[in-house]
């Protein structure tokens, strides 16, 4: 039996995809390229703006044809928008077999034997802990992948679906996260990350506030491991011992995703995101006070409702003053059941996209400048492999995260090398590689 997996939306989506595969590759199925080759397939979907959720519609309403040539394929539809829309999705999209929300896909197998029988099987419980059973050989990469630290959150941001689709905040055991570290770097992964909707407030569910310094000690320990990630943190639960130890585990790289979302005070409570502007620039310095190079990455939602145009100039001053390494910017798009859905939209599309493109205009330039101050420098990359756009080349990142690609052998995918920046773009690095690369491995 086959299965075609999509995965759409962050990377927590991806790594369930993953996991969910695990569970099917050990019933006997094979992953295949293209859902007409496969008996069954799956989309795990994404529902934190309105056009994501359009792109799976579109995607698996397609697949109206397949299923009239072949009535025996299952289709199903996984993850945040199955647990949103539920038995909605039958409505319009009657050609699918199966709708599994974000913490029934342990139950994979079991609900796909029981859409071959039936269709319209629904699985979207809201309630306890998901059993993370993972075989560490399905994967995306490598030498890279991503562990689950906790799912659900407890924040209640005004603007965000994920408290709804994914529910409270539950931390995994932590034993059972440096397991499944140390399985992974037994399989040849030389970088994880860390994953959680708000991996600083790790441990609260088990009574343990502030257990990610321990966790990211005993991650860092794992034989093989030549770096470690960990994302998405809340400016208001970043705290001083978490920072101290980015500063002095090795492995953990100088890079640190922290959103922002906005720079107006106004809006930021409106957001209900629990600081202010001061506040955040405050912790920006400090985090770049005790890791030293730290590289900071944020997002930013353009056009929140009542947000004027002096209130979106603060967000833009924000971009331009701390200097990111990486903003993701996004239009503001109301999800049904949040706090911010009941407030007017009132910013027009056209000034949404103008504001978008304005703030996306302000971090190209600071990228730009900030990736001109790397020529002449040498850099530490973890070699990826041939580059996509020009396989003579490789391709890897710094441990800031930014890309970088030369000219080198493709036997030193995996390994930790030195490169002499030579020349930049806003998204790339490009450099030489250094003679002695080889007596960098770890």
């Amino acid at each position: 039996m086959k299965v075609f997996i999509h995965a759409f939306g962050c990377q927590m989506n991806k790594l369930d995809a993953e996991l969910a595969l695990s569970h099917l590759a050990r019933a006997g199925y094979a992953r295949c390229d293209s859902p007409e080759e496969a008996d069954l397939v799956l989309y795990n979907t994404c529902s934190v703006r309105e056009h994501a959720e359009e792109r799976v519609y579109s995607n698996v309403g397609k697949l109206k044809f397949l299923k009239r040539r072949r009535p025996d394929v299952v289709i199903g539809i996984l993850g945040c928008m199955a647990q949103k829309d539920q038995g909605r999705i039958f409505e319009r999209l009657p050609h699918v077999d199966l709708v599994c929300g974000t913490r029934e896909f342990p139950r994979i197998v079991e609900l796909v034997e029981q859409a071959r029988r039936r269709r319209g099987v629904l699985a979207c419980g809201e309630a306890g802990a998901v059993r993370e059973e993972r075989d560490v050989r399905h994967r995306a990469h490598p030498f890279q992948d991503f562990i689950t630290i906790m799912r659900g959150c407890d924040n209640y941001c005004a603007y965000c679906i994920v408290p709804y689709v994914r529910g409270r905040e539950v931390s995994r055991p932590m034993e059972e996260i440096v397991d499944e570290a140390r399985r992974l770097t037994d399989d040849g992964v030389r970088e994880i990350t860390l994953l959680g909707q708000n991996v600083n407030s790790y441990g609260l569910s088990f009574g343990r506030p502030g257990a990610l310094v321990e966790l990211l000690e005993r991650v860092a320990a794992a034989p093989g491991l030549a770096r470690l990630r960990f994302v998405t943190s809340h400016p208001k639960d970043m705290t001083r011992d978490i920072l101290q130890a980015m500063r002095d585990l090795p492995a953990v790289c100088e890079h640190l995703h922290m959103p922002p979302q906005s720079g107006s005070d106004r809006v930021l409570k409106a957001m209900n995101r629990r600081y202010t502007a001061a506040q955040y620039r405050d912790l920006a310095a400090l985090a770049r006070d005790i890791v030293p190079g730290l590289a900071l990455a944020g997002d930013f939602i353009v056009g929140f409702p009542g947000e004027t145009e002096a209130e979106f100039e603060e967000t833009a001053a924000l971009v331009r003053e701390l200097r990111f390494q990486n903003a993701f910017v996004f239009k503001y798009s109301p999800r049904p059941g949040t706090a911010a859905a009941r407030l007017p939209d009132d910013v027009p599309e056209a000034e949404k996209r103008r504001r978008n493109q304005v703030l996306l205009g302000i971090q190209s330039r600071v990228n730009l400048e900030e990736n001109a101050r790397a020529i002449g420098r040498e850099v530490e990359v973890l070699v990826e492999g041939p580059s996509p756009r020009d396989p003579r080349r490789l391709i890897g990142r710094a441990r800031t995260n930014q890309i970088v690609v030369f000219e080198g052998a493709p036997a030193l995918a995996g390994r930790l090398v030195r490169v002499r920046i030579e020349s930049s773009t806003a998204l790339t690095l490009a450099g030489r590689l250094m003679p002695d690369a080889g007596a960098t491995l770890t």
